[in-house]
């Protein structure tokens, strides 16, 4: 009895909504609907791949204006290709609920109510890791399985159904969608389908990088191989199963280990090498005619190809016995990245203040100093952008930010995917890179009514509220006190990152630079010694996660922001709350510049209870989006009526917050609703008790030193007196 296939639940479900929907014509989401024939994917491909959407806004929110008054049977297709391309993959990419929402926003634009199977749901929960080009391109997979769909729909059935039941043509039709339109960068959607469908042929394996390094390391096992990746992997996995008697994971141990150090160590890279200004030479113009590039250091005698870093730093140390440390620790660096680091098939990217140039590396460094030791260390590179440079100013922002940098050279794998794309060198773009690339806009989940619900705030200005977020990457909720600043900040959090990419920080006086960001922090040392060591703060540490993390969005919330000096605890920072991903040298790490990744959001509240909003400098205002919380606006203003209402208890507390906060006529002094949001707040009793205990403590601080008698005027009695005489 054959083994049970890898994500054995996936599986069935995307089988049964893409071959099943060509087989049938039928929507897997409502039966009734012909969604999968050739009529209705012709309409998709017009919409969405003849028409590209070529703003900056995020994949859902151009498919919505592209499907903007589609037939419900467009809608479903799209819908369940989505399926299809989200399904396999695992929650730490996208989880269960951030699929659910998405399926459910798309699926709401359909004129007639439509909702996700319930035997479809359990397909959802993923078992492949699609890498963060999965991510980054889902416009080109969305693509491939747009095209592939209407091709197969307009076959004769039974050439269609023979299609569906030979992994080896149904692949061939695939790869032909590939190379005719160019689809490098949604390929991965290619194999993973390819497993879904035909998972007893090929491997769960997206990343057509992995199935080469996997070939490689165990070449020795296969005795004949074809040179088709697909059917060696297929043999070698039968000969490993039959020698060690178990199924075989190419991404558990044993056999990861064989293959996953040597995948790292030899991914393609992007690097930048400057040669507009070295001492005042401009060697662009002899690097582009004679097919080369150089790295200075011409106190430098000739280093071997493939040198190890401690051979370099001793030939470093010698040469330049008198330098810094900090000199000689970045001579090593540059220098062993360019002679060993660097490989051949890396990107090469270099600049003047105009222009950038884009190439690949075609072979080991060398040493001739025939112009001179400043251009003697070289590696061969083909030129892409000869008589045709990139535009350095049209380039995006992140990418321009990563050209600024001082060294001579140094790693952009980040940007290097979109330079490559941009200088029609698609093609020779290796998947490490579309893994790295971060010039993609982020993606936040969309706020859903059940956040409204729970928060008791209408939808609409919670999703306006998470629109600045995105846009603005810091914003801040500030209002007078018991308003649900925190509570708000929080909940709108873990709805848009998740709980674990969420961190919270209480801002205060005595709060430093040191405590927020890097600073020295007492350790123990030997012998029961204390010695001081540069420690990262949580803005540090969460900025690491999520520069390892770019598909995903963390947010880090700073409760009371305005309780500290924020000048001096954000210091340069400041900066980089404008100009994300450029970066800047730090006070205790100057070695090592830090940028803000664009996937690292801010929440911060502010009390105006004490008019300190006012003491924000204008610096400060600028770089952050300000929403306010106030009892007498939305989306406050019968929040406490809103919340007695649903548990059907009296408004009498709601009443008298009201009457308080009119008699105070002044918004920053009002009192929030959630003293009162709590069942005790609906007995006399206990209203009275958070009246004395809680409010006129409150208003007693706030009105210190104006004369004012707090009970006598705001008391529960002076407030149902008043009420009395009104009525």
């Amino acid at each position: 009895m054959a083994a049970e296939p890898v994500g054995a639940e996936v599986v069935a479900a995307v089988q049964h909504v893409f071959r099943d929907g060509l087989l049938s014509g039928r929507s897997a989401f409502v039966p009734e609907w012909e969604a999968w024939n050739e009529r209705t994917a012709t309409d998709l491909r017009v919409r969405f791949v003849d028409h590209p959407d070529e703003s900056s806004d995020t994949f859902l929110v151009k498919l919505r204006r592209q499907l903007d008054g589609a037939p419900d049977e467009t809608i479903a297709l799209a819908a369940e290709l989505l399926f299809v391309n989200m399904a396999p993959l695992v929650p730490e990419q996208i989880g269960l609920r951030k699929k659910r929402e998405i399926l459910t926003e798309v699926l709401s634009w359909a004129g007639r109510p439509v909702s996700i199977p319930a035997d479809l749901e359990g397909g959802l929960g993923g078992f492949i890791h699609g890498g963060q080009g999965f991510l980054n391109y889902r416009w080109a997979q969305f693509q491939i399985l747009v095209l592939l769909v209407e091709r197969l729909a307009a076959m004769e059935r039974p050439e269609r159904e023979a299609v569906l039941g030979d992994p080896w043509r149904f692949r061939a039709e695939c790869f032909a969608i590939q190379e005719s339109e160019g689809h490098k960068k949604g390929r991965a959607q290619i194999h993973v389908l390819l497993y879904l469908l035909f998972p007893d042929k090929f491997e769960p394996i997206a990343s057509v990088f992995h199935k080469q390094e996997i070939l490689k390391a165990f070449a020795g096992d296969l005795p004949e191989p074809t040179g088709d990746q697909d059917r060696d992997l297929l043999a070698l996995r039968q000969v490993l199963e039959a020698r060690s008697g178990e199924p075989v994971d190419f991404y558990a141990e044993p056999w990861q280990g064989s293959w996953r150090k040597r995948a790292t160590e030899h991914a393609q890279r992007g690097w930048l090498v400057r040669g507009a200004n070295v001492d005042g030479a401009n060697f662009i113009p002899s690097w582009l005619d004679q097919g080369y590039c150089s790295l200075s250091w011409g106190e430098m005698p000739d280093i071997p190809a493939d040198s190890t870093k401690p051979q370099v730093q001793h030939a470093v140390a010698e040469a330049m016995p008198d330098a810094s440390a900090q000199l000689r620790g970045q001579a090593t660096y540059q220098l062993h990245a360019f002679v060993t680091v660097m490989q051949p098939g890396d990107l090469i990217v270099t600049v003047t203040p105009d222009e950038v140039h884009v190439g690949t590396v075609q072979g080991p460094s060398s040493y001739d100093l025939t112009d001179g030791p400043d251009n003697a260390r070289r590696r061969p590179v083909r030129w892409a952008t000869i008589g045709r440079p990139l535009e350095r100013a049209r380039l995006p922002e992140t990418v321009q930010a990563q050209l600024t940098r001082p060294p001579a050279v140094y790693d952009i794998s980040s940007v290097a995917a979109e330079l490559a794309e941009r200088a029609g060198l698609e093609d020779v773009v290796a998947e490490p890179l579309i893994e790295a690339d971060v010039t993609k806009p982020l993606e936040l989940p969309s706020v859903t009514e059940e956040l409204a619900t729970q928060l008791l705030m209408p939808l609409d200005w919670l999703r306006e509220t998470a629109e600045q977020l995105q846009e603005q990457r810091q914003l801040v909720f500030h209002g007078p006190p018991g308003t649900g600043k925190t509570y708000v900040a929080r909940a709108l959090a873990r709805h848009l990152a998740g709980p674990d990419r969420v961190e919270l920080v209480q801002f205060h006086p005595s709060y430093t630079y040191e405590d927020f960001f890097e600073g020295f922090r007492p350790v123990r040392g030997e012998n029961g010694s204390v010695v001081f060591e540069v420690l990262p703060g949580p803005l540090k540490l969460l900025a690491g996660r999520a520069r390892n993390d770019p598909s995903n969005p963390y947010i880090l919330v700073i409760d009371e922001i305005n309780r500290a000096n924020l000048a001096k605890v954000f210091g340069e920072l400041y900066f980089l709350l404008e100009y994300r991903e450029e970066p800047v040298t730090t006070q205790y790490s100057p070695h090592d510049p830090f940028h803000l990744p664009g996937n690292l959001l801010v929440i911060g509240t502010m009390n105006t209870a004490d008019r300190s909003i006012a003491l924000v400098d204008a610096a400060m205002r600028r770089r952050f989006a300000f929403r306010r919380l106030s009892p007498e606006l939305p989306p406050v203003r019968g929040l406490l009526e809103r919340w007695l209402h649903d548990r059907g208890l009296p408004d009498t507390a709601a009443r008298l917050l009201n009457t308080l906060n009119s008699r105070l006529g002044d918004p920053d002094r009002a009192i929030g609703p959630s003293y009162l949001m709590k069942p005790a707040a609906a007995r006399p009793e206990g209203l009275d008790l958070i009246w004395r205990t809680q409010i006129l403590p409150l208003l007693e601080d706030q009105l210190y030193g104006t004369g004012v008698d707090v009970e006598e005027e705001y008391g529960l009695a002076a407030l149902n007196a008043g009420a009395a005489e009104e009525s």
